[in-house]
């Protein structure tokens, strides 16, 4: 599991680079121009340096507290699920551009209150309301100007929602086809 976390941070901070960041930038019109690979990578690139540490950041603690479902293979799998999930969905809005992991984080999080509940983990249930509250929120308030000022860029709500209801989706497919079924070391 460490070794996908690094890996992931890392391609994170390389994607911040040019020319890298302007090739993988997640960019409707680009996208719709035949540069799909956007769909995927356009999640690890970052507005700024501050956006990529909140978002490492988010990517550690929600790992950790899901520590005991992900084995690096699962995690993985739920990454590029998730990346997909979240970079198809931002085509149904109307953003034109979308940079961080943010969507993929409300997923991570969702989804792992769904595992909590489903092995009666304490806390699974307030975990997922306060996921499905946040989510809420930021559709309501349309993102925390705050955060807003620190990434130099609206807060992307959409991502958010993609994710979560992703997240949710993912932890209730059928058993044969959860990712928990995988034995994926």
């Amino acid at each position: 599991m460490f070794l996908s976390l690094l890996t992931i941070s890392l391609l994170c901070i390389i994607a911040q680079f040019a020319p890298l960041h302007s090739l993988l930038e997640w960019q409707r019109p680009l996208i719709e121009s035949g540069q799909w690979w956007r769909i995927l990578t356009g999640n690890l690139t970052h507005t700024n340096w501050v956006h990529l540490g909140m978002n490492i950041s988010g990517l550690l603690i929600i790992s950790y507290l899901f520590r005991f479902y992900l084995t690096a293979g699962r995690f993985c799998l739920l990454f590029i699920a998730l990346s997909l999930i979240v970079g198809l969905s931002l085509l149904l809005t109307t953003l034109t551009g979308y940079s961080g992991l943010s969507g993929l984080l409300h997923g991570i999080f969702i989804w792992g209150a769904c595992q909590d509940i489903r092995t009666q983990r304490a806390g699974g249930r307030l975990l997922l309301m306060a996921g499905v509250l946040k989510v809420s929120w930021d559709l309501y308030t349309g993102g925390s100007a705050e955060t807003a000022a620190m990434i130099h860029a609206t807060v992307a709500v959409e991502a958010h929602f993609a994710g979560a209801v992703g997240g949710f989706l993912l932890a209730m497919l059928p058993p044969a086809f959860r990712l928990s079924a995988f034995p994926v070391k």
